[in-house]
């Protein structure tokens, strides 16, 4: 299988306006997010002296501080051998791991759900952005998901950059956050909407336009959010570099991580439910091509 190229600086660049209030979604967007409006200096113009006055030291024009560059923190291309384990991720207890494909990719296969071992406690302010590039199952019997999850001791929460029921399925693909996560398999307690914290989700698929589809090539998909702050930006490139969608959560400072635990990234392949489960599909592996984290620390002026 062909390498696709990993995020680079500037490469991804998101030209998408963000959209406040309920979750919206648009095909086009004007202003990405990485760029979305901040606070600018602006250098003062200098005047050239008139040739009649005298010779006068001028001062240094003051230049603005240097914005942030976005900083690498974690990657992974899932190089190495084929059915080996990616060495910057472990299986979840009771789940499957996932194995190198030797291709430079990573098989998430039936039932797998793995965590990434390193985590992230960031200072207030800091700009995060989750990155992957991936081909999602197109059956409707199982689903898959790329999600950072934040844990709370009383609140365990996740945002989605992804999930997707497939093709087969009317949910498709479908982005957003919950604001409680419940690690229980199987207890038949919903203890996150016992408690008013349900997810907020919503599905995407509208916005695919016809052609290549997420399920047949791979796509790039994209959460950004700040540290301390309330809200989450998602967007998607479809297999040519085309946007797909923006979309913004509704403010909530329970969405967003803190930095007194650290957030991990996980990457998942479940079953629906038996009644639930549509038959058909061919691909019930999600293969991921890369997933990165990168960060803007805030400046001290910020």
């Amino acid at each position: 299988m062909t390498r696709h190229s990993g995020p680079l600086a500037g490469r991804s660049l998101w030209r998408a306006a963000v959209l406040g209030g309920t979750l919206l979604f648009l095909a086009t967007a004007c202003v990405s997010p990485g760029s979305w409006p901040r606070t600018m200096s602006v250098v003062p113009a200098v005047t050239s002296p008139k040739e009649t006055a005298a010779p006068e030291e001028v001062p240094p024009t003051t230049q603005p501080p240097a914005a942030p560059e976005w900083q690498e923190v974690f990657i992974d291309h899932f190089d190495g051998a084929a059915g080996t384990p990616p060495g910057q991720w472990h299986p979840m207890p009771g789940w499957n791991g996932a194995t190198l494909t030797g291709s430079g990719q990573l098989d998430v296969g039936h039932l797998s759900q793995i965590r990434s071992t390193p985590g992230w406690s960031l200072p207030v302010g800091t700009q995060v952005r989750v990155s992957a590039s991936l081909i999602m199952p197109d059956t409707g019997s199982n689903y898959a998901a790329l999600w950072v999850q934040h844990p709370d001791a009383g609140d365990p929460r996740e945002i989605d950059v992804i999930e997707s029921y497939g093709p087969l399925k009317a949910a498709g693909a479908q982005l957003g956050s919950h604001l409680c996560y419940d690690e229980t398999l199987d207890n038949g307690v919903d203890e996150c909407g016992a408690v008013g914290r349900t997810a907020e989700l919503a599905g995407v698929s509208d916005n695919f336009a016809d052609g290549v589809k997420p399920w047949q090539s791979y796509w790039e998909y994209h959460a950004e959010f700040t540290v301390g702050s309330d809200r989450v930006w998602f967007q998607a490139r479809d297999g040519s570099g085309n946007l797909a969608y923006t979309a913004a959560t509704l403010p909530d400072v329970r969405r967003v991580p803190g930095n007194a635990v650290p957030f991990h990234l996980r990457l998942s392949n479940k079953d629906v439910a038996p009644d639930d489960a549509v038959a058909g599909g061919e691909q019930h592996s999600m293969l991921v091509d890369w997933v990165s984290v990168q960060v803007k620390y805030p400046t001290a002026a910020g």
